[in-house]
Order: structure tokens, then C-alpha cells, then sequence
């Protein structure tokens, strides 16, 4: 990582399902591809651990209100996933205009799959696709 600093720099949210985060090295990985951008991310299961937040005694509804009220800071949201949670996140983001890069190819191979199984049906990703 270079210790350059880039006056350009964005605040990248990331959209990444509960099932795509397999440890903190997953997540490193995640990172890195917005770092090696020259950007910051703000991935949300480093600002909330799933065992504390969505899979502990707050919720996953309350857990993602709290994301999109990281959306609303970030300057781009990319979408790692798909999941109940990041569609809503991508939905909060196109209200909210914020710019959005689809990045399911590379790290959600089955996203297809789990796009076509969301219920009730959003179709959030045919406005972007």
C-alpha cells in the first residue's frame, strides 16, 4: 500500500452480502480492490460486526438502516453482491444518486442465481444492468 496521499480520494461504500464475508481476510481482499483505486472503503462488516449487529442484539433491519446512514457519507457505493441487504442498499443508493459499480462477476459468481430468488422480486439491478 502506498502512503501517497491522493487529493482525489472518495469514500467508497461497499456492498457486500452476509454469505461473501468468510473472516477478516475476505475482507482485506474486499478492501484492497477499492485501496488499489487510491480510494478509502468503508466496508460495513468492519463498522459492524455481524455477531454485534445483524447476527447479534441488534438485527439485520436495524443493522441496515445503519448502513444506509453510511451510504449517505460515502461518495460511491460498489455492489459486491447480491443479498436482501445490499438490494436495499442499492435501492437507498439510487435514491439517494449515488454513484454505483457493479462488481458481481468478479466476486458473487452465483449472483444470477440469488438475484432471481429475492422475494418479493426487486428489480433494482435492471435499472443499472
Amino acid at each position: 500500500m502506498s502512503n501517497k496521499i491522493n487529493p482525489d480520494c472518495k469514500l467508497i461504500y461497499m456492498a457486500v452480502p452476509t454469505r461473501l464475508v468468510n473472516g477478516q481476510e475476505s475482507m482485506e481482499k474486499q478492501m484492497d480492490v477499492i485501496t488499489k483505486e487510491g480510494n478509502a472503503p468503508l466496508h460495513p462488516f468492519q463498522a459492524y460486526p455481524y455477531e454485534r449487529y445483524e447476527g447479534g442484539p441488534v438485527g439485520k433491519v436495524k443493522t441496515w438502516e445503519f448502513c444506509c446512514r453510511l451510504i449517505d457519507i460515502a461518495d460511491e457505493v460498489y455492489l459486491f453482491g447480491i443479498g436482501h441487504g445490499t438490494l436495499n442498499e442499492v435501492a437507498y443508493a439510487i435514491k439517494k444518486d449515488k454513484p454505483i459499480k457493479l462488481l458481481m462477476d468478479v466476486w458473487d459468481p452465483d449472483w444470477k442465481k440469488h438475484y432471481a430468488t429475492r422475494t418479493p422480486k426487486i428489480y433494482i439491478l435492471d435499472i443499472l444492468l
